[in-house]
């Protein structure tokens, strides 16, 4: 298998540390406090029209709160995610509730070789802010080649869209709603996230699609800080 040139970007953990078991152990108890992850399924199968028949990988699907709610309509589910403390989270759970149609891959983006044939839809929520915005585009071109003809993307994550001369009081109120919904650890690690990671303006995330090989069916703004796109492989 050809491997990447030296200057190929090494994907890594960054802000908070999924890689730590208890951290991997406590994700979906956090994240439901301000999320449900069955009818946030329900909201993807309905966007992109997910059947029986289809294949659909999920990119940073972490400990599976979509992943295995989506499984429950479709043929099989493809979970990445660069943390195998999370993954092995996901199988328990699987093993938990009978469900025996998710795979797990531990990989990231950039670092995924996909053997399998080309799939029905992709999702990555709340994930491609750990790269930088050249690597994400080179992400993205790498989902649009796994995607069949006409195949589905959905990418949900922190996208900002306030003006950047207000971006001092729109992030403080940012933390200041998380810690309303879901208290001071997901304060702590929205900090984190806006110190450390990635996100990037929705003008930026929308040329990065386009640019990859996506045309952008759908765009939702949940707040400030949040939007969902649902794309089509040109």
């Amino acid at each position: 298998m050809k491997s990447n040139p030296k200057w190929y970007y090494t994907e890594k953990q960054a802000g908070v540390d999924y890689l730590d078991p208890k951290v991997a152990q406590g994700y979906n108890e956090e994240h439901q406090k301000f999320r449900n992850f069955p009818e946030e399924a329900q909201e993807i199968v309905r966007m992109l029209g997910i059947t029986p028949q289809d294949t659909v990988l999920d990119f940073g699907c972490g400990t599976g709160g979509i992943a295995l709610n989506l499984a429950k309509y479709s043929r099989k589910v493809i979970g990445v995610d660069i943390s195998q403390k999370m993954l092995d989270v996901l199988e328990e759970n699987a093993g938990t509730h009978g469900i025996n149609n998710v795979e797990t891959r531990c990989a990231g983006f950039l670092s995924y070789k996909h053997e399998d044939g080309a799939v029905d839809k992709i999702i990555t929520m709340a994930a491609i802010h750990h790269l930088p915005d050249f690597w994400k585009s080179v992400a993205l071109l790498k989902m649009a080649d796994i995607l069949k003809s006409g195949g589905k993307l959905y990418l949900f994550d922190v996208v900002f869209t306030f003006p950047v001369q207000e971006h001092e009081k729109a992030l403080n109120k940012f933390m200041t709603d998380m810690r309303s919904v879901a208290g001071d650890s997901m304060a702590l690690e929205t900090e984190i996230h806006v110190k450390d990671e990635f996100s990037t303006y929705d003008w930026i995330m929308e040329g990065l699609l386009e640019g990859s090989g996506f045309s952008i069916d759908h765009k939702n703004v949940e707040s400030d800080n949040f939007v969902g796109y649902v794309c089509s492989k040109l």
